[in-house]
């Protein structure tokens, strides 16, 4: 059996690269392409399937294949961009409202 499909970011539709996609029971795993496009060729009719990528929630389903299947997964991101950057900022040990543009002066003359 064959799955195929797409993974996209549920938040605008854009297409996610570099997607884990692993059926658990066979070990068998893959990546989705520039496009999110991914395929999978299993022996096994009972799939468990994860896809998963950093930033999003992971997808888990258990499904029951009969024939080739078109499998399309919206993954929904843990965070806004804006939350993110400023969670990014928080654990880098910097606060955003502390951050300042100044400009040092030398010592050396």
């Amino acid at each position: 059996m064959t799955i195929t499909g797409y993974v996209n970011d549920s938040s605008n539709g854009k297409a996610l690269e570099n997607v884990s996609i692993f059926e658990k029971n066979s070990g068998i795993g893959t990546i989705s392409n520039q496009n999110g496009f991914y395929r999978l060729v299993l022996l096994k009719k009972d799939i468990d399937l994860r896809v998963t990528n950093d930033g999003f929630k992971a997808f888990a389903s258990q499904l029951q294949l009969n024939s080739d299947t078109t499998l399309v997964v919206k993954l929904e991101p843990h965070l806004n961009k804006k939350a993110q950057n400023q969670n990014d900022e928080l654990q880098a040990g910097i606060e955003h409202s502390k951050k300042r543009n100044t400009r040092r002066n030398s010592d050396f003359k």
